[in-house]
């Protein structure tokens, strides 16, 4: 008995299925590497914005002078393998890091953004960095005169 071309085609279907599985699974693991480097990336991205909001903030606190106020809406949160687990905002007045924001990775790599032109001091109100390990979170920042100097107090709101 003679198979026609057709049943031939029937028989070696299981093969190609199985081939085609194969290589969807190979692709799988390349394919999620992929995105979760797109999102680090993304999330590096956003999380320089986001400390560049604060020093500007702090900037133009500075500019207006003693009294002036914001608040500072800021969001590192992150759906990639890459994460904030710390940021610090100033130092104490005169400090080495006073007009430094510096973001912690979950790597231990550190993001820092200076306030240089003009020049922003940033100090909680206990006189020190103000270090906050939340995601999510509110920066109410306040111009102060300290010293004869013009600082921004900055604290979580």
């Amino acid at each position: 008995m003679r198979l026609s071309g057709d049943q031939r085609a029937l028989e070696s279907f299981p093969l190609r299925l199985m081939i085609v599985a194969v290589v969807a699974a190979m692709s799988i693991v390349p394919a999620a590497e992929a995105l979760e480097s797109i999102q680090d990336r993304d999330f590096l991205s956003r999380a320089g914005l986001m400390m560049d909001k604060v020093v500007y903030a702090a900037q133009m606190l500075v500019m207006q002078g003693p009294g002036a106020s914001r608040t500072v809406e800021l969001d590192f949160s992150s759906e990639g393998g890459l994460s904030a687990t710390r940021m610090t905002v100033g130092d104490t007045p005169g400090g080495p890091y006073g007009n430094a924001v510096v973001l912690e990775l979950s790597t231990g790599a550190k993001l820092v953004r200076l306030a240089q032109d003009p020049p922003a001091g940033m100090t909680s109100a206990f006189g020190q960095g103000l270090d906050v390990e939340s995601c999510r979170f509110s920066l109410v920042m306040e111009t102060l005169i300290s010293d004869g100097e013009c600082i921004v107090s900055v604290g979580v709101g």
